[in-house]
């Protein structure tokens, strides 16, 4: 209890922080902003900012969840953190630094994302109802449209920057989920050019959608046509 009690205060101590960090960064104060979200981020992971930053995402959700699944409120928190020191980085040139930062902060707003579904399928099976009835009503939070939107900036952010497999997998699963299944399949894509995907992960994919209404598929953005189009080069990649 008072580990979590300690982590609300840190989480809504945020809104100030990033306040202060945006004034510094409009006086053109960026390396000031900087060691201002490092004592945030090292009061949240109880390390030093610098070794925090180049932590890998999986590394980062284990900090977080020390004593079990990280929650999905520490995991935005951080995320958001992230994204704008992300930005901070980039008004001072360090632009692979900032992709680097960019990409932990969307994964860390996607596995948020992941737990949270997580929770609502346990619950939804314990009230004896459907997870997708049990989304319908929570979407009633005001705040809920606020949290994918966060996500969908930083995807639309990092544009085609390469990915590690584990945000690109959560990356294409979000945007599958959220109907953009175009984009989803340019994440699946982009990571086996790059050599961190699997062409099973293409093959599942495509199996999933050819289940899908061709009025589905369209509004999604990968017409059946496409879709065809896709399993067929898929077929002449795996020659």
């Amino acid at each position: 209890m008072l580990q979590r009690d300690y982590m609300m205060r840190l989480i809504e101590s945020m809104t100030d922080t990033l306040g202060q960090m945006m004034g510094l960064r409009k006086q053109q104060k960026q390396e000031e902003a900087l060691a201002l979200s490092g004592d945030l981020l090292e009061k949240l992971l109880r390390m030093k900012p610098e070794l925090a930053r180049k932590l890998s995402a999986g590394d980062l959700i284990s900090m977080l969840g020390q004593r079990g699944t990280a929650d999905p409120e520490d995991l935005r928190a951080l995320g958001t953190l992230m994204s704008a020191e992300a930005d901070t980085l980039e008004e001072l040139g360090r632009e692979s630094e900032a992709v680097s930062l960019r990409a932990k902060a969307l994964h860390m707003h996607l596995a948020a994302e992941v737990e949270e579904q997580a929770h609502v399928s346990v619950l939804a099976e314990e009230l004896g109802i459907t997870a997708a009835a049990l989304e319908t009503e929570d979407q009633t939070d005001s705040d809920q449209s606020v949290k994918s939107d966060e996500a969908a900036l930083l995807m639309e952010r990092l544009g085609n920057a390469k990915l590690p497999r584990s945000t690109g997998l959560l990356a294409a699963a979000a945007a599958e989920n959220r109907g953009w299944f175009d984009k989803a399949e340019n994440y699946l894509y982009a990571m086996y050019e790059d050599g961190v995907g699997r062409s099973s992960d293409l093959q599942d994919f495509y199996t999933r959608l050819m289940l899908l209404t061709d009025e589905q598929l369209e509004s999604g953005g990968l017409p059946r046509e496409e879709l065809e189009l896709g399993l067929a080069e898929l077929d002449r990649m795996k020659e």
